[in-house]
């Protein structure tokens, strides 16, 4: 039992007009059931969005010897190496864009693997921007 509003899933095929109004207009997250063990989370995305908020994506820059940048987002173990700052992030974003992708299109495997499972709020994070000027932001907060 929980504390959130739950539908099994028929009712909320057959309400699903009413069940978005509600979740969006009562900014109340809703359970949907089936099988009585299967669960899934309805949500608005802004408040998912609020909910991930501190998931913090901030690289590392660091200053080669050679003069280009490389910069390290250790929250999902990626790293990139360009001749400025500026093609560094450009490359950064185009990873994480990259990553996120493979990361929901093979969740089963990633969820499942120890040294991946925690990037998955990072992912859903980034999945939720709508273009690359909104990661930017991500990683300039």
């Amino acid at each position: 039992m929980t504390m959130l509003s739950e539908l099994n899933l028929t009712d909320a095929r057959k309400g699903f007009s009413a069940l978005y109004d509600d979740v969006y207009n009562s900014f109340r997250p809703t359970i949907v059931t089936r099988k009585n063990s299967e669960e899934v989370l309805v949500m608005r995305a802004d408040l998912q969005r609020m909910v991930l908020s501190h998931f913090s994506l901030q690289p590392q820059v660091y200053q080669e010897d050679d003069g280009s940048v490389t910069l390290a987002l250790d929250e999902l173990d990626l790293f990139v190496n360009a001749t400025t700052a500026d093609q560094a992030l450009t490359e950064l974003i185009n990873d994480m864009k990259a990553y996120a992708q493979d990361y929901l299109e093979r969740s089963q495997l990633f969820l499942h693997a120890p040294n991946r499972r925690g990037h998955f709020p990072y992912v859903l994070r980034i999945m939720l921007c709508e273009n690359d000027q909104e990661i930017r932001m991500l990683l300039e907060q």
